[in-house]
């Protein structure tokens, strides 16, 4: 690899840190606004995912820990996918 070669690396990845650090402060903005005001923690945890945010930069915004939202969207994707699947001893209605 080239000098010039790795000195554009070396650039890139000043440039990804700069951005992931102007993704924090946006989560923390994001965090203040009202949407996420009065509402519980999983919900907020639910809206920041949606939003592509990792676990680890939702705790940050949230102030908990990575593994509580970690465990939190793992429950509601458990419950998501429960509720798609017909109950035991229920039958599946195909619209016909």
């Amino acid at each position: 690899m080239s000098g010039d070669s790795k000195a554009l690396l070396r650039k890139m990845d000043t440039l990804v840190e700069k951005i992931d650090i102007l993704t924090q402060v946006t989560a923390i903005n994001v965090q203040k606004e009202k949407f996420l005001e009065g509402k519980k923690q999983k919900d907020q945890i639910k809206m920041l995912d949606k939003l592509g945010f990792s676990p680890s930069l939702i705790a940050l915004v949230l102030g908990t820990t990575a593994n509580t939202v970690s465990v939190t969207l793992a429950r509601l994707r458990k419950k998501k996918k429960k509720g798609k699947q017909p109950k035991q001893g229920e039958v599946e209605q195909n619209g016909d």
